[in-house]
């Protein structure tokens, strides 16, 4: 072999092996994007707002202070046996200590259940409930102990049947993971997302190395 071609096919084997270290980079820098992008990107704050104005009703639990009760409730309570409530699913990404801050134009109270929440059956599932703190019209949770994919309801309602235990309310949740609302059935496993990208990227992968000439041998 001449001494041109040697060079010719040195040069042509080099060219190829730069490509390689140069896909490999590319799809080890995909694979980690697509791996971060796979999580919710909800915030670690997260607010909204409802009216409980002409809303269903239900008999609520019992709460502490105004009532002597315990917590989390194991009795139905004597003063709300009819007051509207506004019942939001949601979910965290990350189990943790999370917080919930309650601003309603009435006197309100809030609970809270995992997996489900039923008003025929409101003592079933019930994790915590509160009376208005610091003072009426501020109802909510400090220190919540959630768990991540499970599913919770935060209900928001009134303390008696009269005209001053329904209206409008804003209702902030904070805390160590993302917050999402509405079903976890209704969101793809973040694992499940990934595993989808990466196998997309090593099925490029291969039709890549297909088009990529072998090197010669040099003699």
């Amino acid at each position: 072999m001449s001494q041109a071609i040697r060079k010719s096919v040195v040069a042509e084997n080099h060219l190829y092996l730069r490509s390689i270290r140069c896909f490999i980079r590319i799809a080890s820098f995909a694979i980690t994007l697509s791996l971060g992008c796979a999580l919710p990107s909800e915030a670690f704050t997260v607010s909204y707002s409802g009216d409980t104005t002409n809303a269903p009703t239900f008999t609520r639990p019992q709460t502490q202070g105004f009532e002597g009760g315990t917590n989390p409730p194991t009795s139905l309570s004597s003063n709300g046996t009819a007051v509207p409530y506004y019942s939001q699913p949601f979910f965290v990404n990350t189990t943790g200590s999370y917080d919930v801050v309650g601003s309603q134009a009435f006197l309100g109270i809030q609970f809270l259940y995992q997996n489900s929440f039923n008003p025929t059956t409101p003592l079933v599932n019930l994790l915590s409930g509160n009376d208005p703190f610091p003072d009426e019209g501020t109802a909510g949770f400090s220190g919540l102990s959630l768990t991540a994919k499970k599913q919770y309801f935060l209900v928001t309602t009134g303390f008696d049947n009269s005209n001053n235990s329904f209206g409008t309310f804003t209702n902030t949740i904070t805390g160590s993971g993302n917050i999402t609302f509405g079903s976890t059935s209704a969101v793809p496993e973040p694992s499940t997302i990934a595993s989808t990208v990466v196998s997309g990227i090593f099925a490029s992968s291969l039709i890549l190395k297909r088009k990529l000439k072998k090197p010669k041998s040099v003699n």
